[in-house]
């Protein structure tokens, strides 16, 4: 399933158009016009720019319209501007009636808004808002007049930020999008409709999931995923387990979709389960994101009962390992509209996401919301350039927060969505950093029976319980920086461990080594009468 939504055109307009085509001299060109239309519907937009060639030579009112939209979904603002602007003068808003007119100026100011000029889009749309009678498309109107307003305000406070495009060698001229990497930086996990076999070149794929791993200072070529199942069926990347060590998938077999989970094995990746109810509900469950010690998951999902459309939910893992039942994040969050793309940062009280309400500039924009005692803050827009007239989703930030991993059809892809990174300025507040070791017992295996607990020795909080990979013995934990902490490890069978250590910050972007690395641990077996300790501090 793409996640994208196009935002180019008003529903109520798009199966109007041809009933409302004036007549024209010769079959021919209403012919040529039928055809293109039906192309653009198949979203084969060149193809159809093709078919109006010749009426477009002799600048056809009609056949430029068409162009003009066709250009616009290809999102090609400039030359869609150019295009409409020329059409304009055949298409004068006299009256509500003509359906055509209409039509005209409502893309040309969505043209204008999608290319980020507001002023010139709220023009356009306070002309139509005094001819047109029917009520969706006057609220679709006033929509798209509070993103013009929305869109002015944030562009008057820009945030200070360099956007990064990833390049040619993870983008292709496909869908790309939904990145998610690992707390290091080291692999990258994005959804593209790029065909499987690089060879092929008739058209867009199903959605698969690929991996690139950053080697020698750059990205390797992506490969597909193999996780075992089902073949032709839609996968996009959802998130990460806190370890790492487990990928959560959206798969579509047909009307609906669902989120499953696949864990990494000695052997690649293991058979997918689909999460439990009731986080799968038998709507569409999209997107799902683990707080830091796996015991919250939060989800976007179209089950009844929410704001309206996609909500996000969040539920709590219960003593006995499941879930329990889903609560509504709330107003601050949810809107009647669409939320989207939840991601809770390693702090685990900042949640970002996606919506189309709020203060959007249009389509999704990103927002975010902060735990408090009083529950989730008013969601704030992330801001402009952050945020686009075009999509902007699925934000994952960095653990210190300097970077950004997410996907835009911002100007300038390659494809019809793009992954890109975002630098804030290294003069931006840095509060997390990575920590990790390995865990082994006395056979030295992997303690995977170890419970992990890490406590800030000044305040004696105690910021979790851990568990190392099963499969490595790795811990990876993600927690504030700067400063001391106590690592206590309990294990049957085992003499209890402590160690004292200090947490920095390692930066290391070029090299992708970002993690403060403690000497592996190997448990000591318990023995009769003894209570000891191993402290070693640091």
């Amino acid at each position: 399933m793409i996640l994208i939504k196009k935002t180019v055109v008003s529903t109520i307009l798009l199966g109007c158009f041809l009933l409302f085509l004036p007549m024209v001299n010769a079959q021919s060109p209403r012919k040529l016009i039928r055809e293109a239309n039906e192309l653009i519907n198949l979203e084969l937009y060149d193809e159809a720019i093709e078919k109006l060639t010749p009426l477009i030579q002799k600048e056809h009112p009609e056949a430029l319209l068409l162009k003009g939209f066709a250009l616009m979904a290809q999102e090609k603002m400039d030359q869609a501007i150019s295009v409409l602007e020329k059409t304009m003068p055949n298409y004068p808003l006299e009256n509500g009636k003509n359906v055509a007119a209409i039509e005209a100026h409502f893309y040309l100011g969505q043209a204008y808004r999608l290319n980020e000029n507001p002023d010139k889009a709220l023009k356009e749309f306070e002309k139509l808002k005094q001819v047109v009678v029917d009520k969706q498309l006057k609220a679709d109107i006033e929509q798209e007049i509070q993103y013009c307003l929305n869109m002015k305000e944030l562009m008057a406070h820009p945030v200070s930020i360099r956007i990064e495009h990833l390049g040619e060698v993870l983008n292709s001229k496909y869908e790309d999008h939904s990145p998610i990497t690992l707390y290091d930086e080291s692999t990258i996990y994005f959804t593209s409709t790029r065909p499987i076999n690089e060879d092929d070149n008739e058209g867009a794929y199903f959605e698969n999931i690929f991996v690139s791993h950053w080697r020698n200072n750059g990205w390797t070529k992506p490969k597909v995923l193999k996780i075992p199942g089902y073949k032709n069926v839609n996968r996009a990347t959802v998130g990460l387990t806190p370890d790492g060590q487990g990928l959560i998938f959206f798969q579509n077999d047909g009307l609906n979709g669902a989120l499953f989970i696949s864990r990494k094995t000695f052997d690649g990746w293991g058979e997918p389960e689909p999460l439990p109810q009731p986080v799968n509900s038998g709507y569409n469950e999209t997107h799902a994101s683990f707080s830091p010690d796996g015991n919250t998951i939060y989800f976007s999902s179209e089950r009844p009962g929410g704001f309206g459309g996609k909500d996000i939910y969040y539920s709590h893992r219960l003593p006995d390992g499941t879930w329990g039942k889903p609560i509504n994040a709330g107003e601050n969050i949810n809107t009647e509209m669409d939320e989207e793309g939840p991601f809770i940062h390693p702090d685990n009280k900042t949640l970002y996401f996606s919506s189309t309400g709020h203060n959007s500039m249009g389509g999704y924009d990103i927002f975010k919301s902060t735990k408090t005692e009083k529950g989730w803050s008013k969601a704030e827009n992330i801001g402009y350039p952050i945020n686009s007239p075009s999509d902007d989703v699925f934000y994952v930030p960095t653990p210190n927060g300097q970077r950004v991993y997410f996907s835009s059809r911002k100007e300038g892809t390659i494809g019809q969505s793009d992954l890109f990174l975002l630098h804030f300025p290294e003069d931006n507040e840095r509060s997390m950093a990575g920590g990790s070791t390995h865990i082994f017992n006395s056979q030295n295996q992997p303690a995977e029976k170890a419970v992990i607990y890490i406590i800030n020795s000044k305040t004696n909080e105690r910021l979790g319980a851990y568990k190392v990979n099963p499969t490595t013995g790795k811990l990876v934990t993600i927690i504030p920086s700067f400063q001391e902490y106590k690592l206590l490890i309990e294990c049957e069978g085992h003499q209890p461990y402590s160690q004292n250590f200090k947490l920095g910050m390692k930066d290391d972007y070029k090299s992708k080594n970002r993690a403060i690395y403690l000497p592996a641990i190997t448990l000591k077996p318990k023995l009769d009468n003894t209570q000891d300790n191993n402290n070693i501090n640091n």
